[in-house]
């Protein structure tokens, strides 16, 4: 709770019980910001915010009408004045604990779930992101990649409470460019890497490339920068404008830590790190270059967190893969599965490098589909990739919404000429197919969904075991015995 006048210079003085920018949740004592967000603006919404019980109103649009015993506060953009308030009504959480920051078009995941496991050998750990959010035992779903304002202080907030000590958060363009992160500060930012991806909304590259920069535009003198020298574009676009100390990282070009001599095998990775001018050979229990990759982004944390070479070295040991991100599945048969979130056109070419890369005696078998109402130009993209890669393709659902999965596929496969492909509507039977069909030396890519464990129609998000449940049931139940009437998938 807060007195409005901690909040705002106002004469006014009354309590705060909490601060809202959607009038479904406005309670007694509150106050009520009109965001004018994307799809809903909230100047339309006063009147509801204020039958519920918001004794405040932060608004930026003229009003026809205000009620006499309501506050009304007029600000030039609402949404900064959100992040202001928030950051305050809930005491500045970003500012008691160490925050990381990643951002870039794939990575995000894998190198913010790195951090967090690495560092909680050491210290108390939070995560928010794509998969949920995780602190002190607790776990939470949340709608987007890097949460509303709101919704952010108030769990960064919890986490102070629960003593946590550092958090590791994804930071995606759109979270970046809706300043839902403006209200934090951050110790360290991170830069994967930059590629095409949701031009529908940023418009351009550029647009793209200056949203993901806002990351580092809040990092003070303190902070610190760490970049991906093998992204040139980037690098040169920040380098200048930077307050911060900055770190690089990178494999083709000079950088503070690099990898060196990379080995790439089915199950695992090894090369020569070099940190400044110490070089030790490594290896990692993470699939591809380009995981490699991050794998060095975490690893210059730890230099930025002034971590000793030596224990640097003694810290890899706890790095270890994430759920559904190149995760090879483990289990007895002379065939591997791989499973993959793989949600940008690039994720998938990434992919098939890598299984051409390692030692392969079989085929390149690929299950996997296309989110329908979502950027139509991936299916002729990942088409020609699986054509130029896989020796079998098995099309299938993947997020269709309104959309018919069949027509989806007939999109991908338009594409495909050399591979066998054809089309198995209901995922879990592609997946089964797929094992059914698989011999020795065999690589299964299972693509697109990753640790999820719904399937997004026409009428929301339906219940879905996860490839890596399916996938494990299928081999269990071909090539262990289990009887197809006892397999049971749950929910």
């Amino acid at each position: 709770m807060k007195r409005i006048n901690e909040l705002f210079d106002v004469q006014e003085d009354f309590k705060i019980v909490s601060i809202h920018s959607d009038s479904r949740y406005v309670g007694k004592d509150s106050i009520f910001f009109c965001v004018d967000g994307l799809s809903v603006d909230g100047h339309k919404y006063i009147e509801d915010a204020v039958f519920q019980g918001a004794k405040c109103i932060v608004y930026s649009k003229p009003l026809t009408y205000k009620h006499p015993q309501i506050l009304y506060i007029k600000v030039d953009d609402v949404l900064e004045e959100l992040n202001r308030v928030a950051d305050i009504f809930y005491d500045h959480p970003s500012y008691k604990m160490t925050m990381i920051g990643v951002t870039g078009s794939s990575g995000k995941t894998v190198v913010a779930l790195m951090i967090r496991d690495l560092l909680s050998h050491y210290l108390k750990m939070g995560y928010i992101g794509t998969n949920n959010m995780e602190y002190a035992g607790i776990i939470e779903q949340s709608l987007y990649t890097t949460p509303e304002t709101i919704f952010l202080q108030r769990h960064l907030n919890e986490m102070v409470k629960r003593e946590v000590k550092g958090v590791a958060l994804e930071v995606s363009s759109h979270g970046l460019a809706l300043k839902r992160v403006n209200g934090l500060h951050f110790d360290i930012g991170i830069f994967t890497n930059v590629y095409e991806e949701h031009l529908d909304f940023h418009g351009t590259m550029e647009h793209l490339m200056y949203s993901k920069a806002k990351l580092f535009s809040l990092l003070d003198e303190k902070g610190f920068a760490i970049l991906n020298m093998d992204e040139v574009r980037f690098y040169n676009l920040v380098k200048d404008s930077l307050r911060s100390h900055i770190l690089t990282y990178g494999i083709e070009h000079t950088a503070d830590v690099m990898a060196r001599n990379i080995q790439l095998f089915i199950d695992h990775s090894e090369f020569d790190l070099q940190i400044r001018d110490e070089l030790k050979h490594i290896h990692v229990p993470i699939l591809g270059r380009f995981n490699v990759s991050n794998i060095l982004a975490v690893i210059t944390v730890l230099v930025a967190l002034e971590m000793p070479t030596e224990q640097i070295l003694n810290s890899i040991q706890y790095i270890k893969g994430v759920d559904g991100r190149m995760e090879l599945l483990k289990h007895k048969h002379p065939f591997h599965v791989i499973i993959d979130y793989c949600q940008h056109a690039n994720s998938y070419k990434n992919v098939f490098e890598f299984t051409r890369q390692v030692e392969c005696s079989g085929r390149i078998i690929a299950v996997f589909g296309a989110p329908g109402k979502k950027n139509y130009q991936k299916r002729e993209i990942i088409g020609k990739l699986a054509n130029q890669y896989c020796d079998q393709v098995i099309l299938t659902a993947e997020d269709n919404r309104d959309e018919d999965i069949y027509e989806i596929c007939q999109d991908i496969q338009e594409f495909i000429e050399k591979p066998v492909s054809v089309i198995i509507k209901d995922r879990r039977i592609a997946i089964e197919q797929a094992i059914q069909i698989a011999n020795k030396g065999d690589i299964i890519l299972i693509l697109g969904k990753g640790h999820e464990q719904f399937m997004a129609s026409s009428i929301g998000n339906e219940p879905y075991p996860g490839d890596k449940y399916v996938a494990l049931q299928a081999i269990r139940n071909i090539f262990e015995g289990d009887k197809e009437d006892e397999v049971q998938y749950i929910y």
